[in-house]
């Protein structure tokens, strides 16, 4: 599957129904966007050509040219399954029938999470936002429910290299947090569902603070992705939502391990000491 149909299915939810009715035209007849210039393509999707920029934004476009420009280069420079690979089935968690079919559906999922989650990557924004938390002097991190795991790693991780940084799981300490936050902190929000209330409360405090914002979330037009400072944005394939397997959580681990090395990679004459020390003090441990 290209970035582009990944793109949509991962926005399809979030968008109005006209930009739906344009999102089911693109992923069922995408060669008629190298065929028809955009009054065709709105009359024959029944829609209109403001529907069709707006769709092309929403997704991450600059507009129906740009995502055709992203599909010709997918059509040129596809990244090739391997044909042994596990393939991902959509089945809810009592249709599997052998441990090995649910095996290959949850490695399929994980691994297709981690691609579709690396083919979005942006190195300019990457780049800001290892910028913005080296010379933070506070880095609040916040993620609730499966999010909060990733949430919690990036902590830990920064833990060690001598960070100042705040996690924490409870909804009125994260307020209280928040509360003392200043312009010059780093606020970073892990989100797998941006209509969170409790997310909109805590991120519509961190800018009102003035702090730099920073998301990791899926695609889509909502508060939180159209007004974020920076956006990190991580896919993956949605199945299985009531056995509680969530593959968004690779996609969030993915992004934590290539912050966390972008950063220690950057800062490193100040932190190496620290992941010495740790390091040592994890050997002597285990020794005993």
């Amino acid at each position: 599957m290209n970035i582009v149909s990944e793109r949509i299915k991962s926005c399809y939810n979030s968008l109005p129904a006209s930009e739906r009715l344009v999102a089911d035209y693109v992923l069922e007849n995408s060669d008629d966007l190298f065929q028809y210039p955009i009054k065709d393509l709105a009359a024959k999707s029944g829609t209109t050509q403001a529907a069709w920029t707006r769709f092309a934004q929403a997704i991450g476009y600059e507009g129906l040219k740009d995502l055709k420009g992203a599909y010709y280069t997918e059509a040129n420079n596809s990244l090739r399954q391997n044909d042994n690979s596990p393939k991902v089935a959509f089945k809810d968690v009592n249709e599997y029938t052998s441990l090995q079919s649910i095996a290959d559906n949850i490695c399929a999922t994980s691994v297709q999470a981690i691609q579709t989650t690396y083919r979005l990557f942006d190195a300019g924004t990457f780049k800001d936002v290892v910028t913005k938390i080296v010379s933070a002097k506070q880095i609040q991190i916040f993620g609730i429910g499966a999010a909060g795991i990733a949430a919690y790693d990036l902590y830990c991780k920064l833990l060690r290299i001598h960070y100042n940084v705040i996690f924490n799981q409870d909804y009125h300490m994260n307020l209280m947090s928040l509360s003392q936050i200043k312009p010059y902190d780093v606020a970073i929000f892990f989100c797998d569902n941006p209509k969170d209330k409790e997310v909109m409360q805590l991120y519509t405090l961190a800018k009102s603070k003035g702090a730099t914002t920073v998301a990791i979330t899926k695609l889509g037009n909502n508060p939180l992705t159209t007004s974020c400072d920076y956006i990190l944005f991580a896919t993956s394939p949605e199945i299985d939502k009531k056995s509680g397997v969530t593959s968004s959580r690779f996609a969030h681990l993915f992004l934590v391990d290539t912050l966390y090395t972008a950063i220690a990679n950057r800062d490193y004459e100040n932190i190496r000491e620290y992941l010495k020390d740790s390091f040592e003090v994890f050997n002597e441990v285990q020794k005993d």
